[in-house]
């Protein structure tokens, strides 16, 4: 006798399948890209983005090579813009205007570009640098994808898989720039006829003669006359030459990355453009229940604990265990924790069913989650209280506010399926971001430490501050803090002295205009001024 088959288990399992299915299919597809090679090129995207492509890859080299904190970044990032605009302009599309011809997220995203790049001259901690130059990276991605991808209706993770085929176009067509270089040239060299030929080897030539010529000219000349070669020294030191032979291939291959990089990317988002499944799996929803009931008891057997006994203060803690101590080690656990029940929601919204026992739980799950946050910076606030600010305790009290948000923007989520989620918390992260950096925190870092010397002590002399503070101003905290010690020789003198083997380097650089940073050069007048 065979055994009846369950219809609703039978869609299910026919829903599962096909998930599976359209995602291996999608896979084998960027395999099959990525190991074919085409016999022949293809002229007309080499006409469209060749010469763009050589384009960025020079201003990139020149703007950032050895130099990822200097004034030529925001001209590199608005370069990059006008050619992603020519690109765009090529193939008939606008660059402030997305599929649907709406400009506001276009514009949204140009603007965050450009700040962020100019914060990357506007500081000197290494911190941020590296937060900013993760964000460009991020942001940019993101906004090629909008601008080649229709993605109102993708969730977090189709986003987050769209912005990473992005990522990994140019190595689906790795040899397109040499094929389609080869082809174009071949194209037109069919076309152009022998007295163009003999007019561009006469303008080769030409340029041959006057290399040398110049070279001797310009030597004559300067020897002749001492202001005229010291304003060709002034010009020819804007463009420093690289000393050794590792920097003259670190640059060739800057140039070679980056224009192949430009190139892909272009020609590949304008033929295959970014496609991405964007529908719930289907998957059983009783998994999701089973383990995130367990998950929720547990969150809010814990949820209860910090609110009657942290929040509430009635907490008696072990003997020898300071409130400090206690707050310091379980802030980053709960941190930790908060961070992967987000990522759950955003997993279990994706993957299973609808079904409201689920969502509920989920929600449970993200009030517990709430109230971890506030736990944490419950926790920070005591730690800063006995111990006081560091860069890094501020920024952790910020990634807990955008966290918060986040975790709203998901809880709306679970209930509204057309609401934006990942557009909202994009917007928020960045913007909250660019608000954080330009408020240059390690001045103000630096001013609170300094106010409480003056209040503890009487004096804001740093001979009477914790050892360990005394350190943090003095020999960690960046150039960006040295404003806040104006008029405190004490501590601008102990500062000096941790920078001293750095004289060097701050004359050398700021002889540079490539490397020029606003926060180093403004540290550098007040340390050295007069000296």
């Amino acid at each position: 006798m065979e055994r009846p088959i369950d219809g609703g288990l039978l869609q299910e399992n026919g829903v599962e399948q096909a998930c599976l299915a359209e995602t291996a299919v999608g896979a084998a597809c960027y395999v099959q890209d990525a190991v074919q090679t085409k016999a022949k090129g293809d002229a007309v995207s080499f006409k469209k983005y060749g010469a763009l492509a050589v384009i960025f890859a020079i201003l990139h080299t020149f703007c950032l090579y050895g130099n990822t904190s200097g004034i030529t970044y925001p001209f590199f990032m608005a370069g990059t813009l006008i050619l992603i605009a020519f690109a765009r302009k090529s193939d008939g599309l606008s660059l402030f205007k997305d599929r649907d011809g709406k400009s506001a997220l276009n514009l949204f995203y140009i603007i965050s570009l450009m700040l962020l790049s100019i914060s990357k001259c506007t500081t000197a901690n290494e911190s941020l640098l590296f937060v900013d130059g993760f964000a460009i990276f991020l942001l940019m991605f993101s906004f090629m994808t909008h601008l080649y991808a229709d993605t109102k209706q993708w969730d977090i993770i189709s986003n987050l898989i769209g912005i990473l085929l992005v990522v990994v176009s140019p190595l689906t067509n790795m040899l397109d720039p040499v094929l389609d270089c080869v082809e174009c040239f071949r194209v037109g060299g069919a076309k152009v006829s022998s007295k163009n030929k003999q007019n561009l080897i006469a303008v080769l030539a030409g340029i041959c003669v006057a290399v040398p010529l110049l070279s001797i000219v310009l030597a004559l000349l300067a020897s002749a006359d001492a202001i005229f070669s010291d304003v060709l020294g002034k010009v020819f030191g804007l463009f420093k030459l690289p000393d050794n032979f590792w920097d003259v291939i670190g640059i060739l291959w800057m140039l070679a990355w980056t224009l192949w990089l430009f190139y892909t990317v272009a020609k590949v988002l304008t033929k295959k453009g970014v496609t991405v499944e964007n529908k719930n799996c289907g998957y059983n929803a009783i998994v999701a229940i089973t383990f995130s009931s367990l998950l929720a008891i547990v969150y809010l057997l814990f949820s209860v604990i910090q609110i009657v006994f942290l929040f509430m203060g009635n907490m008696t803690l072990p003997a020898k265990y300071t409130f400090a101590e206690y707050a310091h080690e379980g802030f980053y656990q709960l941190l930790a924790v908060s961070v992967l029940n987000l990522a759950i929601v955003t997993v279990c919204k994706k993957l299973f069913s609808e079904n409201n026992v689920l969502k509920a739980i989920l929600t449970l799950i993200g009030i517990c989650t709430s109230i971890m946050i506030a736990s944490s910076a419950f926790r920070m606030f005591m730690y800063i209280e006995a111990y006081h600010l560091t860069f890094l305790r501020v920024f952790v009290l910020w990634f807990l506010a955008v966290l918060a948000i986040c975790l709203l923007f998901l809880i709306i989520g679970l209930y509204n399926d057309s609401f934006p989620v990942f557009k909202c918390c994009m917007i928020a992260m960045t913007a909250m971001y660019i608000v954080f950096v330009f408020a240059n925190p390690d001045y103000h870092v630096a001013k609170y430490d300094l106010a409480y010397m003056k209040t503890s002590g009487g004096t804001d002399s740093v001979g009477r501050y914790e050892s360990s503070m005394t350190r943090y101003l003095t020999e960690e905290i960046s150039e960006d803090a040295v404003p806040a010690y104006a008029g405190n020789e004490e501590l601008l003198k102990l500062y000096e002295t941790g920078l001293s083997d750095r004289r060097g380097y701050y004359e050398k650089h700021y002889k540079e205009i490539r490397k020029f940073n606003f926060s180093r050069y403004t540290a550098w007048k007040i340390l050295y001024s007069g000296k």
